[in-house]
């Protein structure tokens, strides 16, 4: 399974240690991008994983992509990947106030969008997260998203327009 990871920040970080610790896919499996040198280098020396300063490259070579950058920047980095949207991959969000809807509009309706809302203590491995797919996502597609999240804490599929208010 080849994840990318679009932001390499403090909640990537924590979504990558626990894929790692609990073996969910080795560090060379993943590739992330980050806007400065020393974020990437971070990232490199942190967890071992490839990094890029190229956004499209990441949701290229990925089968699940994260989009784990500030919701101030999730329009601009959908309008970056958009022409490059595959139906056969999944697009993970971790941004609160950023609905299934909205997302859909930018990169289109046939992408498979599962929107996550991690909470803090994930970031010390006792998290928990709330999951849900779009209507183009399968069961076994939120479940593969909902194996990934466990690795930090617990994770519980709710319907999408409870996701901000149940973490």
């Amino acid at each position: 399974m080849k994840l990318g990871f679009i932001g390499c920040g403090n909640m990537a970080g924590a979504i990558i240690g626990g894929i790692l610790k609990n073996h969910v896919c080795g560090a060379e499996e993943i590739i992330g991008s980050a806007i400065t040198e020393s974020g990437r280098k971070k990232a490199e020396q942190t967890y071992g994983i490839r990094m890029t300063a190229d956004n499209k490259q990441v949701a290229g070579e990925a089968e699940i992509v994260f989009l784990a950058v500030k919701p101030q920047y999730y329009e601009e980095v959908l309008n970056e990947i958009k022409e490059n949207i595959d139906k056969s991959k999944i697009y993970v969000s971790i941004a609160p106030g950023k609905t299934l809807e909205w997302m859909e509009a930018i990169l289109g309706e046939n992408a498979k969008i599962v929107r996550t809302m991690p909470n803090t203590p994930a970031l010390v491995g006792e998290g928990m997260s709330c999951v849900c797919g779009n209507e183009k996502c399968s069961s076994e597609d939120v479940d593969t998203v909902c194996r990934i999240f466990a690795g930090f804490g617990k994770t519980e599929i709710v319907e999408e327009d409870m996701i901000d208010v149940v973490v």
